[in-house]
């Protein structure tokens, strides 16, 4: 592990709970999942120093804030953390632009260039004189996100910054979430419950179940491990899938994933597009032999890698694709009776129908 990587070494007794984390990663953006309670906010409470009772070292971009067998425990107005809770908690009293500028007089010299670039990236400028009461769901969040990059943070923690919209708001601030990613070179700190969430926004995921990790390491793979599908959250859980626009017509697209997965999808995308799209496992279906005339747009085959149950359903891993690249992976939901009345098992050759409707566009 490299000197600017992050670590979490966190110990914290209550009466009815215990976290006890010990964990670290090189890349830049991390997102802690895991069910309500399992101690992703207290976590995020300790790095902000707000645990002083806590045996805690914490390192983040090569920088420790705390670091106990050396005594050092950095005050939390000395940390620098950028911090967006789940609900927005922005001042009543003030503009949209008096609210970016309380937490730009946090940063060092002033703030006015980290202020700037907030406003920019969360593409708020219209809304700078408007009052708090006056946004909507979305925008109050823009505006928070915003206001915690105004103050020139050496990191950005997020709790659940999309857990309190609805659906379709959801997948309006995400693009600016992933923005904030991609445009600013801070470390980022994500929490969710959302597993399609965890898998667009990280580079590396830790998951935690009762105070303690119980799997960390690249999204797409820890998010299907055995260690983690019991978690109760885990019932929708989406597939998600890079891709790129081929062709296009009529309201929808035909997009490619690396492994040759072709999808139309509901969404018109000028021609090599990329894309990035996601699924419910429920919303995959299966036959043995290959349908014939039907409604839905696609239906290709497919390989069982495997099934297994889970809280009383049959999870069903597929391998998808063009010969000679390597396999998409797919998870279907099905019920167990139907798992057995097919016949799956390892190497069955299978259809895959599904909706173009149920394809969403996740960025």
């Amino acid at each position: 592990m490299s000197e600017t990587a992050t670590r979490l070494q966190v110990q914290l007794k209550r009466p009815a709970f215990e976290l006890e984390v010990d964990v670290g990663w090189d890349q830049r953006v991390a997102v802690v999942f895991g069910p309500s309670g399992s101690g992703k906010s207290t976590l995020f409470e300790a790095i902000l120093g707000l645990h002083p009772a806590a045996s805690v070292r914490v390192r983040i971009g090569g920088l420790w804030l705390d670091r106990a067998e050396r005594g050092l425990h950095l005050p939390v107005e000395q940390r620098q953390l950028g911090w967006v809770p789940q609900d927005p908690t922005l001042f009543p009293h003030l503009t949209v632009e008096g609210n970016l500028r309380f937490g730009a007089a946090r940063a060092r010299g002033g703030g006015a260039g980290s202020l700037a670039r907030a406003v920019d990236v969360l593409e708020i400028g219209d809304l700078l004189g408007r009052r708090v009461d006056e946004l909507s769901g979305g925008e109050r969040q823009r505006v928070a996100i915003a206001r915690a990059l105004a103050s020139g943070p050496r990191a950005l923690l997020m709790d659940e910054p999309l857990a309190a919209l609805d659906l379709p708001l959801r997948g309006r601030v995400l693009p600016y979430l992933l923005r904030v990613r991609d445009e600013l070179d801070l470390p980022i700190l994500y929490i969710t419950h959302d597993p399609g969430e965890a898998i667009v926004v990280g580079e590396v995921v830790v998951v935690l179940d009762a105070g303690r990790v119980v799997a960390s390491g690249p999204p797409r793979e820890v998010l299907w491990s055995r260690a983690v599908l019991p978690l109760s959250e885990l019932l929708g859980i989406d597939n998600v899938l890079d891709a790129r626009a081929v062709e296009g017509a009529g309201g929808e697209s035909t997009v490619e994933t690396a492994g040759g997965l072709r999808l139309v999808i509901p969404t018109p995308l000028p021609r090599g597009e990329a894309v990035r799209i996601g699924l419910r496992a429920q919303d995959v279906l299966i036959a043995i032999d290959a349908p014939g005339r039907i409604s839905a747009r696609n239906v290709f085959p497919a390989r069982v890698a495997r099934w297994e149950l889970h809280d009383g359903d049959a999870l069903v891993h597929l391998e998808v694709g063009r010969e000679g690249r390597p396999p998409e992976r797919l998870v279907a939901k099905i019920t167990p009776a139907a798992a057995e009345k097919l016949g799956l098992g390892p190497g069955c050759p299978v259809y895959v129908v599904i909706k173009a409707q149920a394809i969403r566009r996740l960025a």
